[in-house]
């Protein structure tokens, strides 16, 4: 019997606009419910990023001499807001398939393994492999990156797949709760899966992602998609994403995690069609990139909560907030780093690159005057 679903009180009464808060006591709201004996309440926590977009001009500039990459660096700032989430998710916008198949950028990427192991230290375990970049490498880079990825097991891959037996969609068990992921993408750049070979990559097929929702609904208790959608530099949805938001609420689907614009765009709530309420991030920009322009440095992490009910199979979207982060490129390229908004001050912005180079505003009230802008009052903003 499909399970009956709500939404938190709490959700409904968060304000848009900076929160006072300081980090530490924002994770603690975030922590877990404490399961008494009895309760039969599970909270489980969620972080997720955008667009981690593996330029040439990032990988040639932080090898060092003796052929390693410095590419821990990327992810440290921002690692503390994935050390109290069950699961932290991050998109792999460009594959990294590593030096044998060739390095490159735009438009046909591939980047450094090395990238792939600086996430798992960073304590990302859910990696979204299915964009447009995805068969940049053909089928020999999918299934290199997915063969490299193998040496994490806690690390949780989908959108792509290396064999017809592997499965579409994974089940991420975490405190006793099925946790349904699936990832899924528009196109591939106009490059063709091979005859029988579709399985390499999820398309989006509005038939197949309801064949697709069905069955995970039956595998799992809650349900989150990472969807790579939309137009490149819109800051608002266009009307296939509202529309392919409203067909995964329909299909039961708990939470949509959105990307490809490599800016951000609002986050809002769907009903779907059996009364279930439905978190969907339209876009959370890009997390990393060499993007030279402001708004595209500008990303976001969303912090949310999915609170089961494991007697009346509820679930309660709670705890949601968005984290603006910014891309920090130093002034002679040689650092990559990306932060949480709270934690960039403006002495990193007078030396960004973007700021040095071109006389850009990469200052914090350029970045929070543009959160606001873009951003709606559907859940609370920290900065």
């Amino acid at each position: 019997m499909k399970k009956i679903w709500g939404i938190s009180l709490l959700v409904l009464l968060f304000l848009s606009g900076c929160s006072n808060a300081p980090a530490q006591e924002s994770q603690k709201a975030s922590s877990s419910v404490s399961e008494t004996k009895g309760d039969p309440t599970v909270k489980i926590n969620f972080s997720a990023v955008g667009d981690n977009l593996i330029h040439d001009f990032i990988y040639d500039h932080l090898k060092n001499s003796d052929g390693t990459y410095r590419f821990d660096e990327l992810y440290q700032p921002t690692k503390y807001l994935n050390q109290d989430r069950d699961i932290a998710y991050i998109n792999l916008e460009t594959i990294c398939a590593g030096e044998e198949l060739g390095l490159s950028g735009y438009p046909l990427f591939n980047g450094p393994t090395q990238v792939l192991d600086s996430l798992h230290r960073a304590d990302f375990n859910w990696l979204s492999a299915a964009s447009n970049h995805t068969f940049d490498r053909g089928e020999a880079g999918i299934v290199k990156q997915l063969e490299h990825l193998e040496k994490y097991p806690d690390m949780t891959v989908t959108g792509s797949q290396k064999s017809p037996e592997a499965p579409r969609m994974q089940v991420k068990e975490v405190k006793g709760v099925k946790v349904g992921l699936m990832s899924y993408t528009f196109g591939l750049n106009g490059l063709e899966l091979p005859t029988g070979k579709e399985y390499l990559v999820n398309l989006i097929d509005p038939e197949q992602i309801k064949k697709d929702m069905e069955q995970l609904n039956q595998q799992s208790d809650v349900q989150v998609v990472s969807m790579h959608w939309g137009e490149e530099y819109q800051f608002i949805p266009n009307d296939e994403q509202v529309q392919l938001a409203q067909l995964l609420s329909d299909a039961g689907v708990d939470v949509i995690v959105g990307g490809h614009p490599h800016v951000i765009q609002p986050m809002d709530y769907l009903t779907g069609a059996a009364g279930n309420q439905t978190l969907v991030m339209y876009s959370l920009g890009n997390f990393i990139s060499s993007q030279a322009e402001a708004d595209r440095m500008l990303g976001g992490m969303a912090r949310w909560s999915l609170d089961y009910d494991k007697e009346t199979k509820q679930v309660n979207i709670a705890d949601v907030e968005f984290w603006p982060t910014i891309t920090y490129i130093g002034s002679d390229y040689q650092t990559y780093e990306t932060y949480a908004l709270r934690d960039y001050k403006d002495d990193l912005a007078q030396q960004h690159a973007i700021h040095v180079n071109q006389g850009q505003d990469l200052s914090r009230e350029y970045f929070i005057r543009r959160t606001n802008e873009i951003m709606n009052d559907k859940v609370k903003l920290v900065y």
